[in-house]
C-alpha cells in the first residue's frame, strides 16, 4: 500500500472515510490523494472563462469543492503525509476508473451512506463501477466505521487461487493488529460436509502469514449474504473482506452480486479484492 485514492463528495460518511484513510496512510507510510467528481450539466472543461460566468451556481460548487479538498490535504500534511487533491469533471462516467491506473493508486478508500443500494454509494454509479471493475483493493467505509480495527472477517471458499489476495488482507490487518476470522458459509444450494470444509480451511490456514492465529469458522445459512452478515455481527467485525471475480465455488457466488449486496446491506465496512483473470 503506497498510494491511496480517496474519492469524496464531502458528506458525513465520505468525511469519515477520509479520516480513516489518513490514519491508514499514516500507518502504511503511504501517499494519499483526495478526489472529487464534480457533476455538471454540460462539458465544463470545454468552456472558456467568459462562458463559465454564465453558470454562477456551478462556479460556487467548484469553489466549495476546491476549498474542501484543500482542507483534507492540509489535514493529511499535518500528519506528515504526502497528499494531493484532484477536482475531476464528470465527462465520461469513467473518470475515477481512469484516474486509478494513471496515478498508480494501489488502494481505494471511499464512503457509503448505507443500505439503499450500490447506486446510492457516495458517488453514484461510479462507486458501483469501481467495486466491479478496478483491479486494486477497495474499502467501502460505513458511517459507524472505526479505526483502528479489531476484528476482520475473511469470507471465502478457501480455494488455492485466493492465497495472494488473502496476503493483502493480512498486511492490512497488521496495520492495526486486528484479529482475522476465516469464514466459510455453508448454504443449501452448495452444501458441503463439515469435515470437508474444515479440511480445506486447515490446509489454507497452514499458509497463513499469521502463523496459525486466524480463527476457523463454518456458518450455516440460507444464502451467502445473510451468513456473512450474521457471522460478522456475532464477532463485532470492523471489516468484511471478500474476493470477487473468482473462478470457482463460493467465489462465483460471492462475486459481483454478493459483494455489492453486502456493501449495501451491512453496517460494517467492506474490503473488496478483485481477482481479474
Amino acid at each position: 500500500m503506497k498510494n491511496i485514492l480517496v474519492p469524496t463528495d464531502f458528506s458525513d460518511t465520505a468525511n469519515r472515510a477520509s479520516e480513516i484513510a489518513i490514519s491508514i496512510a499514516e500507518k502504511a507510510h503511504a501517499e494519499i490523494h483526495f478526489l472529487h467528481l464534480q457533476v455538471t450539466p454540460l462539458e465544463w472543461v470545454k468552456l472558456d472563462k467568459q462562458k463559465e460566468k454564465r453558470y454562477p451556481h456551478i462556479l460556487k460548487q467548484i469553489g466549495h469543492a476546491r476549498g474542501e479538498l484543500h482542507k483534507w490535504v492540509k489535514k493529511a500534511e499535518e500528519r506528515g503525509l504526502v497528499a494531493k487533491d484532484f477536482l475531476v469533471f464528470d465527462v465520461s462516467r469513467d473518470e475515477i476508473l481512469k484516474h486509478i491506473p494513471h496515478h498508480h493508486h494501489d488502494f481505494v478508500i471511499m464512503g457509503s451512506n448505507g443500505a439503499s443500494g450500490v447506486k446510492e454509494l457516495l458517488i453514484g454509479s461510479n462507486a458501483q463501477k469501481i467495486l466491479r471493475h478496478t483491479t486494486v483493493p477497495v474499502i467501502i467505509v460505513k458511517e459507524r466505521s472505526a479505526w483502528p480495527m479489531q476484528n476482520i472477517v475473511f469470507a471465502s471458499s478457501f480455494e488455492e487461487d485466493v492465497q495472494a489476495a488473502f496476503h493483502t488482507v493480512v498486511k492490512f490487518a497488521d496495520l492495526s493488529e486486528a484479529n482475522i476470522h476465516l469464514l466459510n458459509v455453508n448454504v443449501p444450494t452448495a452444501f458441503e460436509e463439515t469435515e470437508k470444509s474444515i479440511e480445506k480451511m486447515k490446509a489454507f490456514h497452514k499458509s497463513c502469514p499469521r502463523k496459525g492465529t486466524c480463527t476457523l469458522n463454518i456458518y450455516n445459512a440460507l444464502n451467502e449474504e445473510s451468513g456473512i452478515l450474521s457471522f460478522a455481527k456475532s464477532v463485532n467485525a470492523d471489516l468484511i473482506a471478500m474476493i470477487t471475480h473468482g473462478r470457482t465455488g463460493f467465489l462465483n457466488l460471492a462475486g459481483k452480486s454478493i459483494a455489492e449486496s453486502v456493501a449495501n446491506h451491512s453496517e460494517t465496512s467492506l474490503l473488496s479484492l478483485n481477482l481479474k483473470e
